[in-house]
């Protein structure tokens, strides 16, 4: 069926294409995209006792956002300035019905979500409804929503809802970039530190990411089964063992504790193998290029 899959997205409009996630995952735009989730909360966070619109705007030197909330639809534009960095210049917009005018599943029916650019000097409209890296977005506008209809709603409190949008990130990251996968990471993790993780567990997590770090510049020296397992490691073997430890319950998660500290302890310990063979092999690499320079000039 794969050809017909081709077809098929042959045949379907530009708006509706999914963006290309590589075009999301450039420092800038990922800075705007979690600067955005932050203003977003806080809005949730700080909503008035009664339904009313609203609208917000946050400037920065980079980027512009801003909010609307009115009575029937909850709007957010997302787009880079002038002086931006972003090597290609994007407007975000997301408009979402307020979900006491049309709903889904208990969600707010999404009417647009889409990324405006121009590329090859022609101009560019994608969707990015699908796009992972939006999921969070799509969460806080639906808290925002449920603030603003004075609807029960846990502001700043860990939810399993954001846990899993970045195990889905973890998932979506490109196989062969580190430093993506390790950027998604740090994020998950940040996200694990809300559930009240033990300080124990956190330092531990925090030496198993500084060590991958140092393997960032060197990462393809390592032989395949080696990377391989540094992937598999922040895309399954860590999100699936922490989620899974804070699905316990209290008791359950004290009497596992050390076993998980010791898990974790083993991964570190395996990452610093790799730190240490990698200095190695640019050891014998020096070793090898001051041989090379020997012959080549010592007689002369």
């Amino acid at each position: 069926m794969e050809w017909f899959d081709k077809m098929m997205t042959w045949f379907t409009p530009a708006h509706k294409k999914t963006v290309d996630e590589h075009l999301l995952r450039e420092k800038t735009t990922r800075n705007l995209i979690e600067d955005t989730e932050a203003l977003l909360e806080r809005m949730a966070a700080n909503a008035p006792s009664y339904n009313k619109k609203h609208s917000m705007r946050r400037k920065q030197k980079d980027w512009l956002i801003k909010v609307k909330v009115n009575h029937n639809l909850i709007s957010v534009i997302m787009m880079d300035l002038k002086h931006s960095p972003s090597p290609i210049k994007k407007r975000f917009v997301i408009i979402c019905y307020r979900k006491y005018m049309k709903s889904k599943d208990g969600v707010g029916v999404c009417k647009e979500a889409s990324i405006r650019y121009i590329k090859d000097g022609r101009a560019q409209v994608r969707s990015i409804q699908q796009s992972p890296l939006f999921h969070a977005i799509f969460f806080r506008i639906h808290q925002l929503d449920l603030a603003y209809s004075n609807e029960l709603v846990s502001i700043g409190q860990p939810s399993t809802e954001v846990l899993a949008n970045q195990e889905t990130l973890l998932q979506a990251s490109p196989t062969n970039d580190l430093t993506i996968l390790l950027e998604e990471s740090h994020r998950y993790i940040h996200t694990v530190k809300q559930f009240s993780l033990d300080p124990v567990i956190e330092s531990r997590l925090s030496r198993v990411l500084k060590q991958a770090e140092k393997l960032k510049d060197d990462f393809l020296l390592l032989d395949f089964e080696e990377r391989h397992t540094v992937r598999r490691m922040f895309k399954n073997d860590i999100p699936t063992l922490l989620h899974t430890f804070l699905s316990l319950s209290v008791k359950n998660q004290l009497e596992h504790k050390e076993n998980l500290y010791v898990t974790l302890s083993k991964m570190e310990l395996t990452l610093i193998g790799y730190v240490e063979r990698l200095e190695k092999l640019k050891v014998e690499r020096m070793d090898h290029l001051l041989k090379l320079q020997s012959l080549r000039y010592d007689n002369k």
